[in-house]
């Protein structure tokens, strides 16, 4: 066994040192400048340009291990962070590992993993998103949020992080791949308050790949359950990709309010180093009249196999939301179409 001591800085791990098989260190860094017309000021009209951190991808940092237990069972680990470049704070509600952090097994009988992870919506469905299939990233996730009872269901469109997890992911049989997931709410008394239930089952098969997945989450408020059903696909066709994908959001009880959203696009690589790409993003709710829409336009430049530039133009249209159009993070619109323009690099080791 090699064995591997890893200094880490006393703000994060004391004393730190593993005997593993291998530990690997990993990263994103993603930053850039955006220009938003129609953004919300004192005079009620104008522009912003703004540095930005994270757009295309989350900035973030990571290690992730795994011990050979012999018998083709391995012990794996993964802990992540993310943060912002332009500041150099950690993001994810200050958590030194915000992003993940999660110890298990793994070997032909499957994987299993415990702690804090991504739901299997956050965790394959990007594949099947803008956000993974051009550098538009959060850019393409800024419809008006939409909150019922407290509650906004915007958060549970795109997955989420899942606390005190317990995941379950099978081997592939037959091109087919399938898991389970429990989130434990730790209320004291109550087994079931604050817990949730994710399942998924996946196909890949040459170019063609497609996902259905199932979220169950209690008492995201006082008196009312989430549902999210979730179904996505992407077919390669030579140096072109189409993707798309649909979720809908659910509340039990109250105004039993409702977010359905669709997503679909296309890439293609015209060169080794240039890809283009497009998509459309549409979002309806039933608690509100009317709906909200976004369009996405790239072109990403790879420098290196680890390092690109971009540029990504998108426009946000509102139909009647009662909420403005938001066509980039924190730029409020004082209309209901905003437009926004990003150059942006990225590096990844």
């Amino acid at each position: 066994m090699k064995k591997i001591v890893l200094a880490v800085s006393s703000t994060l791990v004391c004393g730190a040192a593993w005997a593993q098989s291998s530990v690997t260190l990993y990263g994103l860094i993603d930053a850039g400048v955006t220009y938003t017309n129609h953004v919300t000021d004192s005079s009620g009209k104008g522009a912003s340009i703004q540095f930005q951190s994270g757009v295309a991808q989350s900035s973030r940092w990571g290690m992730r291990g795994t011990e050979d237990l012999g018998g083709g069972t391995k012990a794996i680990f993964t802990l992540e962070s993310s943060f912002d470049v332009g500041t150099g704070k950690l993001l994810g509600g200050g958590a030194e590992f915000g992003l993940q952090s999660f110890v298990g097994l793994a070997g032909n009988w499957g994987t299993v993993t415990l702690g804090r992870q991504y739901d299997f919506i956050g965790y394959y469905f990007p594949a099947y998103a803008i956000a993974a299939n051009t550098p538009a990233g959060l850019m393409g996730w800024s419809l008006p949020t939409y909150a019922s009872g407290g509650y906004a269901l915007d958060n549970r469109v795109w997955g989420d992080l899942v606390n005190n997890a317990v995941k379950y992911e099978s081997p592939t049989i037959g091109g087919f791949t399938f898991g389970a997931m429990y989130g434990f709410g730790n209320i004291a008394g109550s087994l079931g308050q604050d817990s949730s239930s994710n399942f998924y089952v996946s196909y890949a098969n040459g170019p063609l790949s497609a996902t259905l997945a199932y979220m169950s989450i209690h008492n995201v408020t006082a008196t009312a359950n989430s549902v999210e059903y979730a179904a996505g696909a992407a077919y390669n066709i030579g140096k072109a990709r189409v993707f798309g994908y649909v979720t809908d959001v659910r509340l039990s009880s109250g105004d039993k309010a409702r977010a359905t959203t669709v997503e679909g696009g296309a890439s293609y690589q015209v060169t080794p180093a240039l890809s283009l790409a497009g998509g459309l993003q549409y979002q309806a709710r039933n608690n509100d009249v009317g709906s909200a829409n976004q369009v996405i336009l790239s072109a990403d430049y790879f420098l290196s196999k680890r390092t690109d530039v971009y540029l990504v133009g998108t426009l946000a249209h509102d139909h009647g939301f009662g909420t403005q159009a938001e066509a980039a993070l924190g730029a409020s619109s004082n209309t209901d179409v905003q437009t926004a323009v990003r150059i942006g690099i990225r590096h990844k080791f």
